[in-house]
């Protein structure tokens, strides 16, 4: 059988696809222009693994690493491209960026100011310089937040030693306290009110001033319609205290607290069984974390439903530490009982 012609040798003849890493490069590169990031990082990594030794392949696997949030990853591929080659300074303007992502911002502007000091004039200068300038920005903005978030700190604390000392009733002490926290801090309102009850403690009118102040200011404040409801009622003006009752009626606050603060003040103020209706959605060890609330929740419960039970919680509210569980029991052992004596006083601790 005769050779065949070189031309038709040359027609039958198979030739293989020259697959290098410079190949699966520019595959990876068309792939990530077309925004088909997970393809390009294959095709990169098929790059990077034929041919190891080429800083721009590794370095573009970073760059699309990036894209997709792979920070940290991105950052460990360049810093071994610096490690075997330390002027490669695009790598340190990508890894600035991945630093700036992940809000190392110190870390961020090492890498930005180093990219600068080795590509004064390259293609990612004017970049370089702007990411400066934001990173510069974002670090004033982090202390500015550190200062404010010691700021909070102290002020918590100044108003938790106000309130302490007011339920224990240093209520002269406490005054001074708060007043400097107003002077600090003109719309911090939870002071406002601690300072009224601290008045009306005193029997001074001016709480009913500063409540009413405050509703100006702040319309619909949970805690000044608590306070003006406990202060009519325990200045036995039921009028004058019906509509911040009727308002906390409507109230169902999503806050742990404050749905806590508006049944006790329901409670305090003779709405049984509103405060019943609220207190039973809290669990049994969510109530017994404060034997007051416990006892609270007995009180609404004598009055509304089932008396027997209610003793049962006095008495699991006394050994838990309630005094005025301690009291009603006392009441209830008398005969005959008067139920308009066991009362719920929210603030007797």
């Amino acid at each position: 059988m005769g050779l065949k012609p070189k031309d038709e040798q040359e027609k039958g003849k198979v030739v293989p696809l020259f697959q290098s890493g410079d190949y699966f490069f520019h595959r990876g590169i068309e792939a990530y222009r077309k925004n088909h990031l997970q393809r390009a990082i294959k095709l990169l990594e098929r790059a990077v693994k034929l041919t190891n030794t080429e800083p721009v392949f590794h370095v573009q696997l970073a760059a699309v690493l990036s894209e997709i949030g792979e920070y940290e990853r991105s950052n460990e591929i360049l810093e071994n491209v610096l490690a075997e080659k330390e002027d490669v300074a695009e790598c340190y303007f990508f890894m600035a960026n991945n630093y700036a992502y992940l809000g190392l911002f110190e870390k961020a502007e090492r890498m930005t100011l180093r990219y600068l000091e080795l590509s004064p004039d390259e293609r990612f200068t004017e970049d370089a310089k702007d990411l400066l300038e934001l990173l510069r920005f974002e670090r004033e903005e982090d202390e500015d937040w550190d200062d404010l978030e010691e700021d909070e700190d102290e002020l918590i604390a100044q108003f938790e030693r106000a309130r302490y000392l007011v339920r224990r009733g240093n209520i002269q002490e406490a005054i001074p306290v708060l007043q400097t926290i107003i002077d600090e801090h003109p719309t911090y309102w939870t002071a406002h009110n601690q300072l009224a009850e601290a008045l009306f403690r005193l029997g001074e009118d001016s709480a009913f001033e500063i409540c009413q102040t405050i509703l100006e200011k702040d319309p619909g404040n949970l805690f000044t319609l608590c306070n003006l409801a406990l202060f009519y009622t325990k200045s036995g003006d039921a009028k004058g205290a019906e509509p911040y009752i009727r308002s906390l009626r409507r109230v169902y606050p999503i806050d742990g607290d404050h749905y806590v603060k508006v049944a006790e003040t329901l409670c305090t103020v003779g709405e049984f069984q509103v405060a019943y209706d609220r207190l039973k959605e809290l669990s049994r060890w969510e109530l017994e974390q404060r034997s007051e609330l416990l006892f609270g929740y007995a009180v609404a419960m004598y009055h509304c439903h089932d008396r027997h039970k209610a003793i049962q919680l006095f008495k699991r509210a006394e050994e838990l530490g309630s005094k005025q569980a301690k009291t009603a029991l006392i009441i209830t052992n008398k005969e005959p009982v008067n139920p308009d004596q066991i009362q719920f006083d929210m603030w007797v601790e």
